[in-house]
């Protein structure tokens, strides 16, 4: 939408799409990412080398204080109209994917049927969405555009004055 976002709004906007990174990995932890550091180790490597640098937002995102994570960013970015509406919407974006992306693994994991060829596919469908959507939401963040994601996007700006 606009090209004109300063480049620390970019760059907070960006780091927002920590949270569902952090979901997309715990979904691909059970048969993607096995996978790929057996299959493919150079891809792995560069997956690792990429991620390393995101390694302690990644942990807190995991633990219990990711929803204290949550809470602050929704309570404190996304409600305070002092901030710009680019970091807003890509903040709520990010919370909106990672909740759907945990959601799905838990209702897998839930349903007991990770460990068969119907849960292993949908772990994986979720891990290949889950990273080709930050990966285009943080591309789009970077050049100050609004990453429009069908059905989550019209749901934050309904949501966004």
């Amino acid at each position: 939408m606009n090209a004109s976002a300063p480049a620390k709004d970019r760059a907070f906007s960006a780091l927002a799409y920590v949270m569902p990174l952090a979901s997309v990995l715990q979904a691909g932890s059970y048969y993607f990412l096995p996978f790929l550091a057996q299959q493919a180790p150079p891809v792995y490597a560069l997956l690792r080398l990429i991620l390393l640098p995101l390694s302690p937002l990644l942990a807190i995102e995991n633990s219990i204080l990711g929803l204290g994570v949550f809470i602050l960013l929704f309570a404190f970015v996304v409600r305070n109209p002092e901030i710009s509406r680019f970091i807003r919407f890509n903040v709520l974006q990010a919370i909106m994917v990672s909740f759907v992306i945990s959601i799905l693994v838990f209702c897998v994991a839930t349903l007991g049927i990770s460990g068969l060829f119907i849960g292993e596919t949908l772990l994986n469908v979720l891990c290949l969405g889950g990273f080709a959507i930050v990966g285009y939401a943080v591309a789009q963040s970077v050049l100050g555009r609004y990453a429009e994601i069908p059905t989550i996007s019209e749901a934050i700006n309904m949501q966004l004055p």
